[in-house]
């Protein structure tokens, strides 16, 4: 797991302000402390900071071919490199070390750019052809690593993180007013916008080229083709017994490949199905030696912890606990605004980070479960897409009835299941169509807020609230799908799982200088989920219903049924204790008014409800709290 950037001229004329790659690489130390490393040319610098996992002794980049017109930096690791070794050996290539990198290297003389349709892994990588005069740049199919560019004047900047790309001194940190009114609504930055205006990130499973002075970027593999065709018939029950069979010997694939590492591992675990399915499969296939970690909190409801602890007794797991309370929380808080370069507005990355720093005491790889939710339809939204279908067949004037009676009954609650507050959100956007109306479950601020909040703010003209809707409609343009639920299900694994969630473990984990690996984002188990029936996916009111039945052998029966809950904190209560403070001082109505941005009275009566607890606004008010931290770091 590395840290990359680079700086090149398009023109291939002499790059300016190339000596500014030791700066670029510097703001990386922090993803990879073991070592680091340059590539220059008059027209190119290429740049790596190196967290070594596989072939401590000789894996350090950049790395080149045999006549050294071929180099390369990359982030990530590729799973299939032996195999694709044995290969290139085969083939006549010549290798001087024993690392996945150079795999891509030969690989690339083999086949191009596409060549990274060969691999199997997470990866952020730059490539220069000296033959071609081509400069390759490419990202994973899942968008498990990140790579961030700007381009302007002939000249293209880019790097794993923005903070490195602003060490170019032409960078400008102007805010991109329409992404941050799309932030506002999804509580991230929908792909290939960020928060700053001139810099963009490289959609995920894309190629970026830069040959002959022209820029082309272009997809090298799509979800969408892997999705089940409208029309085709349910599944028999021999068929979904050959699909269990099937996913089970593919989950247990994708376990077994990332096991690779020449360090200590060890499994982030809830005690959940997904977490608890890589613990039960790491225990098989390397017993008596797993490591596993887990957040307690003291909050009931919000505390996973006897589950993980039930899970690793069962597996007699080394089991390590993170106690984390409001001063931890705040300290993390706090840390984490100097490597967050966007505000991201998932409180999960908090204890994400914590648990991370924690860990990285002991091991330096651990396996996580992200990905299975999208895939196998595991969030409580799946099932109000099913509930939906029934409650539109009501009369819209009974709907209205319904939405009016009980929307005053519904409790406010703290709790990491706040069943008021989703069933408040459920009937009032029950009736948008539905991807619209998914995301409105998920969205931070209602558009008709986000007209109220951004009223007589920003210093430049404000997009209108409808135009955060617009990422989506890109990512749904043109395809079919058998049903609402595997449109949602497709949409979150485009929009959410690839801008939020993987952001949030790729930034909190290498702030502590650890490598995340999801196996359930091996894209042959992605291919494969994608294409099952929705109706296997969420059947009636359970959710993972075929990933369940699945892993059931393998599990304790408890583990596999018990309620989701998530990963998350007690925000909506700490913002009423601990947190106060610093909510009060950052969201000050005069300081508001005087940045401009936002409507002071609309803020603070947000506050004033959620504090006097006439109202759940925890979404609301950390999504501005998270953005006033960054904005006071970074654009102010």
């Amino acid at each position: 797991m590395c840290g990359i950037c680079g700086i090149f001229n398009v023109s291939l004329a002499p790059a300016a302000h190339r000596q500014r790659i030791d700066a670029m690489s510097a703001r990386l130390i922090h993803r990879g402390p073991d070592s680091a490393g340059k590539f220059e040319l008059p027209h190119l610098a290429l740049g790596i900071r190196r967290l070594s996992i596989i072939d401590l002794e000789t894996g350090d980049q950049p790395i080149e071919n045999e006549s050294a017109d071929v180099a390369l930096v990359f982030n990530g690791e590729i799973y299939n490199y032996r195999e694709l070794r044995r290969d290139l050996l085969g083939r006549g290539h010549r290798f001087r070390s024993r690392s996945d990198g150079e795999v891509i290297v030969h690989l690339y003389e083999e086949k191009g750019p596409e060549c990274v349709r060969d691999l199997n892994g997470m990866f952020a990588l730059a490539l220069w052809d000296g033959r071609a005069r081509r400069l390759v740049l490419a990202r994973d199919r899942a968008g498990e690593k990140p790579l961030y560019y700007w381009q302007k004047n002939g000249t293209l900047v880019f790097a794993s993180e923005i903070k490195a790309i602003f060490e170019y001194p032409e960078v400008s940190r102007a805010i991109d007013p329409e992404a941050l009114t799309e932030y506002f609504f999804y509580g991230y930055f929908p792909a290939p916008r960020t928060a700053f205006a001139e810099i963009r990130k490289l959609p995920a499973a894309h190629l970026l080229i830069v040959e002959d002075g022209r820029v082309c970027e272009k997809p090298f593999w799509r979800l969408q083709d892997y999705l089940r065709p409208p029309g085709r018939p349910r599944p028999t029950e021999a068929d979904e017994a050959q699909i269990i069979d099937e996913l089970r010997a593919r989950i247990r694939e994708a376990a077994t490949s990332r096991l690779v590492s020449d360090v200590p591992l060890g499994v982030f675990l809830s005690g959940g199905v997904d977490s608890s399915t890589l613990v039960a499969l790491m225990s098989e296939l390397t017993p008596g030696n797993v490591s596993t970690f887990s957040v307690s909190f003291p909050q009931k409801s919000f505390n996973e912890e006897p589950y993980a602890s039930r899970v690793a007794h069962h597996f007699r797991t080394r089991h390590h606990i993170l106690t984390a309370d409001e001063r931890s929380l705040r300290e993390a808080l706090d840390q984490l605004a100097g490597h967050l370069d966007e505000p991201l507005a998932d409180p999960a990355v908090i204890p994400t980070y914590l648990m991370s720093c924690f860990a990285r005491r002991h091991i330096k790889v651990a396996l996580s479960g992200e990905g299975s939710d999208e895939l196998f339809g595991g969030y409580p939204t799946y099932l109000g897409a099913r509930l939906a279908q029934y409650y539109l067949r009501l009369p819209a004037p009974a709907r209205r009835m319904v939405f009016r009676y009980l929307r005053p009954l519904l409790p406010v609650s703290s709790s990491a299941v706040p069943k008021g507050l989703f069933l408040r959100r459920f009937l009032a956007h029950a009736d948008k169509p539905p991807a619209e109306r998914h995301l409105s479950w998920f969205g931070m601020f209602s558009p008709e807020e986000l007209d109220r909040l951004l009223a007589g703010g920003w210093s430049g003209p404000c997009p209108p609230s409808g135009a955060i809707f617009r990422p989506f409609a890109r990512v749904l343009e043109g395809i079919q799908f058998e049903d609402t639920l595997a449109e949602v299900l497709y949409l979150d694994f485009r929009t959410y799982l690839e801008d939020n969630l993987l952001v949030k473990v790729d930034r909190a984990s290498m702030a502590c200088s650890l490598e995340l690996r999801t196996p359930f984002l091996d894209h042959r188990l992605i291919e494969f989920a994608t294409g099952l029936p929705a109706a296997l996916k969420v059947r009636r009111f359970r959710l993972k219903h075929v990933l369940k039945r699945a892993v059931e052998p393998w599990l304790p029966p408890d583990i596999v049924h018990r309620q989701k809950r998530g990963f998350s904190v007690p925000i909506a209560q700490w913002m009423r204790n601990g947190l106060r403070p610093l909510l009060d001082d950052t969201l000050n109505a005069g300081k508001l008014k005087r940045d401009g941005l936002f409507d002071p009275a609309f803020v603070r009566a947000l506050l004033r409800e959620h504090w006097s607890e006439k109202a759940d606004h925890r979404k609301a008010l950390w999504t501005l709290l998270c953005f006033q931290l960054w904005h006071d770091r970074w654009a102010a």
